[in-house]
């Protein structure tokens, strides 16, 4: 019973507050703005009560903020995949460059200056292709005429075969041009 006076005393000091305020409004065209605010206010102390049958008030609050929580790490969860894929890609052209430099080593000691190095890996960092233009570092070449496709010397598929076996991939992948 103590509850209900309570209740009512409250919304009594409400009503006559926001009866007040509205009677107080300076301009006409303020007051149907101002009338909706109080409607507003009685009606959220009006229900005050009848969220409290319904459950505690703080807990249709600490359900709001659970809800947001949730939605909150889910949004996380969506930014770190993101910020995963765009890492990996990262991850995969630093590798794909730093195969590429140490191709070029490889052919080099092999007596090769590199011209060109193309290197493509899979989503799981493993060599697909490999592509090496290579030229002899001590000799010039002069062509006269029209060349043919060229046997493949002894060095340039020994130099293949380092390379498949040091990237444990098949020789087929790994094209050198001479």
């Amino acid at each position: 019973m103590d509850h209900v006076v309570g209740w009512v005393k409250n919304y009594s000091m409400v009503f006559l507050l926001m009866t007040v305020l509205t009677s107080v409004a300076a301009k006409k065209e303020y007051r149907k703005y101002i009338q909706l605010f109080v409607e507003i206010i009685l009606v959220i102390t009006l229900a005050g009560p009848l969220l409290g049958a319904l459950g505690k008030s703080n807990d249709l609050f600490e359900k709001i903020s659970y809800d947001s929580f949730w939605q909150g790490l889910e949004g996380m969860k969506l930014d770190q995949e993101k910020i995963d894929f765009i890492q990996e890609e990262a991850y995969l052209s630093y590798y794909e460059k730093a195969i590429a430099a140490d191709v070029k080593l490889m052919a080099e000691e092999a007596g090769y200056a590199a011209l060109a190095v193309s290197v493509t890996l899979s989503d799981a960092f493993e060599v697909e292709a490999l592509e090496l233009e290579v030229a002899r570092q001590d000799t010039e070449k002069v062509i006269v005429g029209t060349v043919g496709e060229k046997p493949e010397s002894g060095e340039i598929t020994a130099l293949r075969e380092k390379i498949a076996a040091h990237y444990q991939v098949d020789a087929q992948t790994v094209s050198i041009v001479d």
